[in-house]
């Protein structure tokens, strides 16, 4: 059964993935990588949770 913190981080992820494709779509690449980069970070604590249980 899923926490309530991995369904908050999962919610968050897409968020994340829409946001960096509206950057990307209007052509602000800055912006894009920044959210990328959270992306990746969000990613990883959520495999490191995965590992842990």
């Amino acid at each position: 059964m899923m926490t309530r913190k991995n369904e908050d981080s999962l919610r968050t992820l897409a968020m994340l993935r829409y946001q960096a494709n509206r950057y990307q779509l209007v052509g602000n690449g800055s912006m894009s990588q920044r959210i990328n980069a959270k992306i990746r970070r969000l990613m990883s604590e959520l495999e490191a949770d995965v590992v842990e249980n």
